[in-house]
């Protein structure tokens, strides 16, 4: 998971101790000023909640707009070649992600394609699971971000897409980045290519998905 990039933060109300666990979950940090000694700390980010839309969808733009913003302030975003952003529910592997990312952009990964990734077929369109942004992209995003006011008020999918059009940001369809049940139809676990699996919301399910792909892609590679 996220654990296994280069970098990562998990964004959260209140900052909380990711490596602790108290009687009601991850302790909340006291005054919300982690001891980078003790602490490994979520960025707190303000209210996270949002109204539901059509089929319950969370109508979360301005959520991840704090979390652009904040990760605007972190100014982490030149250090790295891309930005992922994933659900929780997300099954993934980044290492396959530097794989595909290597194989399929036109300039092999190094984040200077200014580009987002589609990873649905079906809806021609970049499904929330798993957001796939290039360093160039994400840095127009930061600069620009004041120019996409208008398109707030839907899901963060939406937002961000419709963001990074109308900053002239363009999209690559890499169909082999995501299983997702909403956009195939269908679940398979046992992919030992593809990079992100959705959705797998119970820890059962979740750790069971990661398994069988990884024991695919051992098997893969020793036949």
């Amino acid at each position: 998971g996220i654990f296994d990039c280069n970098d990562w933060a998990v964004m959260t109300d209140v900052p909380v101790a990711l490596n602790r666990w108290g009687a009601r979950g991850f302790p909340m940090i006291p005054h919300g000023k982690p001891n980078p000694w003790v602490d490994m700390a979520s960025w707190g980010i303000g209210n996270t909640q949002a109204k539901k839309g059509v089929e319950t969808n969370p109508l979360n733009s301005l959520v991840f707009r704090a979390a652009w913003y904040a990760l605007r302030s972190s100014k982490k975003i030149h250090k790295h070649e891309w930005v992922v952003k994933v659900d929780p529910d997300t099954v993934w592997f980044p290492v396959r992600l530097r794989a595909h990312l290597q194989a399929y952009m036109p300039g092999h990964g190094n984040g200077w394609d200014t580009v987002f990734l589609k990873n649905c077929q079906r809806f021609d369109s970049m499904q929330g699971p798993i957001e796939v942004i290039s360093k160039s992209a994400a840095m127009k995003i930061e600069q620009e971000m004041e120019q996409c006011q208008g398109v707030y008020g839907s899901g963060e999918d939406q937002f961000i897409v419709k963001c990074m059009e109308r900053l002239g940001i363009n999209a690559l369809m890499e169909q082999t980045l995501l299983l997702d049940q909403y956009c195939h139809g269908y679940m398979d676990c046992t992919d030992k290519w593809r990079v992100a699996f959705h959705p797998h919301k119970a820890l059962s399910d979740f750790d069971n998905c990661h398994k069988r792909s990884l024991q695919a892609e051992i098997k893969g590679a020793g036949s």
